[in-house]
């Protein structure tokens, strides 16, 4: 099943920077779980880069297809650091971003 997500520019330029500067990299004290979420979020971030190289001139909001899958782990990725990375993220507008995203996310899984 396809989950497809209309995003700004904005919104999927905060995604990149979001998942790039908070992801992890696998180490052999890991979990296997833990190991295969970091891989799956870094399958999900070269999709977004391409997606967001594709699309810079753009202005209009544009489609980005996941599996269910992957949005299924967008969401957990976004949720899981919308409360403890998101200090980083001080700003309000920032907040709003990640709390729409998830927003749109959830509504598609739904």
């Amino acid at each position: 099943m396809k989950v497809e997500l209309k995003l700004t520019n904005y919104q999927l330029s905060f995604l990149n920077e979001m998942v790039a500067d908070n992801l992890l990299s696998p180490s052999e004290v890991m979990s296997k779980e833990n190991k295969s979420f970091i891989y799956l979020m870094t399958e999900i971030g070269s999709k977004l880069l391409k997606k967001a190289i594709d699309k810079r001139s753009h202005l209009k909001p544009f489609k980005v297809s996941f599996k269910y899958y992957e949005a299924f782990a967008l969401h957990q990725f976004l949720y899981m650091y919308v409360d403890y990375v998101i200090k980083d993220y001080e700003t309000t507008e920032q907040r709003r971003i990640t709390r729409e995203i998830l927003g749109i996310i959830n509504q598609k899984l739904a």
